[in-house]
């Protein structure tokens, strides 16, 4: 196991990593950057910031934070992505409120293990016709069932790609 480092805020080197991982988000930090075999683990987090209810208007306060695992394939040189994702759970201070959300990333729709560019390269995939959902499925580490669930909810973006 190789370990590049901590806290990564502010590198130039640093951003072009986010820039080409297309994260959408702009305010995401490297935190760390692993490297486990043929596996790179990068740890990313967000600044804290000043949270207000969005029902009752008061502060917000956070509850820790919580670490989420998601797979991202969108990596050259044949190594496999994994982003760590660190999120905050804000809980509003207003006792009659109580209101509970966590914070979200752009990149990664909630509840969710894998970014949303696998789910689009998954059924990008499906425009080679040569392709079965079997060998896509094995290629995003995902079951053929969730590879074909995917091309049957985004058939149209195959007929205009």
């Amino acid at each position: 196991m190789m370990v590049f480092g901590q806290n990564y805020q502010g590198g130039g080197y640093l951003n072009s990593i986010t820039d080409s991982l297309d994260l959408e988000d702009n305010d995401v930090i490297i935190k760390n950057i692993e490297i486990q075999g043929q596996t790179k683990i990068l740890t990313l987090e967000t600044p804290p910031t000043t949270h207000f209810c969005p029902v009752c208007g008061f502060r917000m306060y956070s509850r820790g934070v919580k670490e989420r695992t998601i797979n991202h394939p969108i990596l050259q040189d044949n190594y496999s992505l994994v982003l760590i994702l660190k999120q905050r759970r804000w809980r509003c201070i207003n006792q009659d409120c109580r209101y509970s959300t966590n914070e979200s990333f752009k990149f990664v729709n909630k509840s969710r293990r894998m970014s949303n560019a696998t789910e689009m390269l998954i059924v990008s995939a499906y425009k080679d016709l040569m392709e079965t959902s079997t060998s896509i499925a094995k290629r995003f580490n995902v079951s053929d069932t969730f590879a074909h669930e995917r091309l049957s909810g985004n058939s149209l973006m195959i007929k205009q790609g």
